[in-house]
């Protein structure tokens, strides 16, 4: 894993209880000795679930491909969260309603590995709206004639073997 560091590749882990951050610091107490970042999983649930409320399109709200089945959001669906009493305290924690929530877990890692990236979508669409907008032709194949060949020069650094 540290050697994909460089290439913004990182180690997460789901992490359950009420008021943990999205992504928190990492810790490098484990066996490889790599970054693992704690997930907040329901603190993402949480934000997946007002998200899906917003009807309108716009800010926050989901936005799905046609393709997408009905299992897809029958698992996006499948937890709900519940409030119980638990020595002297209410709780609140997620309780699987459905045997499957695949669908629902990748979005929460998806939305976590959004959240570690720290990307900024505004300057993205920038640039590739700038990119749309001067599409360079492509230059024309020099022919080997017309090559210029670089004659390598001999000196102590280059010629030295």
């Amino acid at each position: 894993m540290r050697p994909r560091e460089g290439r913004r590749v990182f180690a997460i882990k789901g992490v359950g209880g009420e008021g943990r951050a999205l992504v928190g610091r990492p810790s490098k107490n484990n066996v490889g000795k790599v970054r693992l970042f704690p997930v907040g999983v329901d603190t993402a649930k949480e934000l997946i679930y007002a998200r899906l409320k917003i009807g309108e399109p716009g800010p926050g709200n989901c936005h799905f491909p046609a393709h997408y089945d009905d299992e897809y959001f029958c698992q996006l669906t499948a937890e709900q969260i519940v409030t119980r009493f638990s020595k002297g305290f209410w709780k609140r924690e997620w309780k699987k309603i459905r045997p499957r929530n695949e669908a629902l877990d990748c979005r929460v890692y998806a939305l976590a590995a959004y959240a570690l990236l720290n990307a900024n979508i505004n300057q993205i669409a920038n640039r590739i709206d700038r990119k749309i907008e001067t599409v360079k032709p492509k230059p024309e194949p020099v022919s080997p004639a017309r090559r210029i060949r670089r004659v390598k020069q001999q000196n102590w650094v280059n010629g030295w073997r």
